[in-house]
C-alpha cells in the first residue's frame, strides 16, 4: 500500500538513498580494488603478535587474538593523525570546489569524513613483520617478560571463527602515499557528486548532502584511517586484524537480553514488540574488559581456529619469542612446557629466546 496522496513515500525515500549510494560505491570499485591489490594482498609467512604472559595465557585458552578499540591502544596518536591528515586533505579537495549547486551543501568542516566519531569503533589486534624488535617489547611488555607469537595469517580462508566484518590490513607510513589516496578517494567521490546533479533526471543537492553523501565518503575512507600511521613508527612494519563495532547497538543488544532472561526466571512473557531502532548491526558481540594503567579497556575476541592441517582447531602458531629476561634458561624451559601443554611445541611450534640482550 502507498503512501496517501501528497504524503511523502518513506519507503521511495529509502530506496532512493539507496540507488545514492550504490552509484558513489560503484564510483570506488577501482579505488578499492587497487588498495587491496598494491598494499594489503601479499601478507607475510608470519605476522608477530607482542604480549605480556597474562595475555599469552588468555589468547591461547580462548585461541584468539585479543583486539582492543583503538582509542586506547599504547599509542595515543594511533587514530588521531590519520583524521588530521585525512581531514586536511579533504578539506583541500573541497576548496577546489566552484560549483555553485555544491558550495551551499558541503560540510564545512573536514573532520566529517571520521565515521568513529558517530558510535562506530575500530577494535585492532596489532602485529608486526619483525617478531624481535625492542621498541615492541618496551611498549606491550611493560617491565614483564614478554613473548612474540608468530602466526601465519596468509590465508583466512582456512581460518573459522572470525566475526564478519574482520579484515587484515597493512600500515601504511609514507605521508606522500597516505595524502595520495586519501585525495584519490575524495576527488572520485566528488565527481560522483557532481554526475547525480548532471544526471537526466539530476539529483537536488539537498537530497545528496548532508546524507547520503556524507555516509559513502565515510565508508570508503574507513580503512585508509586505520592503515596511516606516523612515518615515525615505520620500523614495526606493522599489520592490523581490524573487526568494526557499533558498540552502542552490541550494549544494548546485551542490556535487551539479559532483560528478557530475567523476566524469564521470574514466570513473565513479554509481549513480542518491534524495538523503535534498527539492531541492524548488532551481532551479540561479547564486549570484554581487561584493567591496565588506563582503566579499564574494551577488547574482543577475534578467534584465529585452523580448519585443517597440524593447527586443526587451534591457533596457526608457528613461532613464539621468548622476550628478553635474565634468566633465559629456566624460564625458556617454563615457556616451552606451558606451550605443549596446550598442544603447541616441536615440530609445529618453534620456540626460542630474543636475540636482544637485557639492559
Amino acid at each position: 500500500m502507498g503512501a496517501e496522496p501528497g504524503v511523502p513515500d518513506p519507503g521511495e525515500k529509502q530506496r532512493q538513498i539507496e540507488r545514492i549510494r550504490s552509484v558513489f560505491r560503484a564510483d570506488q570499485a577501482e579505488n578499492l580494488e587497487d588498495w587491496q591489490k598494491t598494499i594489503h594482498s601479499q601478507v607475510p609467512r608470519t605476522l608477530y603478535h607482542y604480549t605480556t604472559a597474562t595475555g599469552l595465557r588468555g589468547i591461547l585458552e580462548s585461541h584468539s587474538l585479543w583486539a582492543s578499540d583503538v582509542r586506547f591502544m599504547n599509542d595515543a596518536s594511533e587514530l588521531t593523525y590519520a583524521v588530521n591528515l585525512i581531514a586536511e586533505v579533504v578539506g583541500e579537495v573541497l576548496g577546489t570546489v566552484t560549483d555553485e549547486r555544491l558550495l551551499p551543501v558541503l560540510p564545512k568542516v573536514p573532520t566529517f569524513a571520521n565515521v568513529f566519531e558517530y558510535g562506530l569503533r575500530p577494535f585492532c589486534a596489532c602485529m608486526c613483520e619483525r617478531g624481535d624488535l625492542l621498541s615492541q617489547w618496551r611498549g606491550y611488555t611493560a617491565g614483564q617478560i614478554g613473548y612474540s607469537l608468530g602466526l601465519d595469517l596468509r590465508n583466512t580462508r582456512v581460518i573459522v571463527d572470525i566475526p564478519r566484518g574482520t579484515f587484515l590490513r597493512k600500515v601504511l607510513y609514507d605521508e606522500g602515499e597516505q595524502r595520495s589516496w586519501a585525495r584519490r578517494i575524495t576527488e572520485t567521490w566528488l565527481q560522483s557528486a557532481q554526475s547525480l546533479l548532471d544526471a537526466e533526471p539530476g539529483v537536488p543537492a539537498p537530497d545528496l548532502f548532508p546524507y547520503p553523501a556524507i555516509w559513502t565518503l565515510q565508508e570508503a575512507l574507513i580503512e585508509p584511517h586505520l592503515s596511516f600511521k606516523n612515518p615515525a613508527f615505520s620500523e614495526e612494519k606493522e599489520w592490523r586484524l581490524i573487526k568494526l563495532t557499533d558498540i552502542r547497538e552490541e550494549l544494548r543488544l546485551i542490556r535487551d537480553r539479559k532483560s528478557q532472561e530475567r523476566f524469564s526466571q521470574l514466570g513473565i512473557k513479554l509481549p513480542e514488540s518491534r524495538p523503535s531502532w534498527p539492531l541492524s548491526q548488532a551481532e551479540g558481540i561479547d564486549i570484554k574488559f581487561r584493567q591496565t594503567s588506563l582503566g579499564f579497556v574494551p577488547y574482543i575476541e577475534l578467534g584465529l581456529k585452523h580448519r585443517a592441517g597440524v593447527f586443526t582447531g587451534r591457533l596457526p602458531l608457528e613461532e613464539v619469542i621468548q622476550g628478553p629476561t635474565a634468566a633465559v634458561g629456566l624460564s625458556l624451559q617454563s615457556l616451552t612446557m606451558y606451550l605443549e601443554s596446550h598442544d603447541y611445541g616441536f615440530p609445529m611450534t618453534n620456540i626460542h629466546q630474543s636475540a636482544i640482550p637485557l639492559r
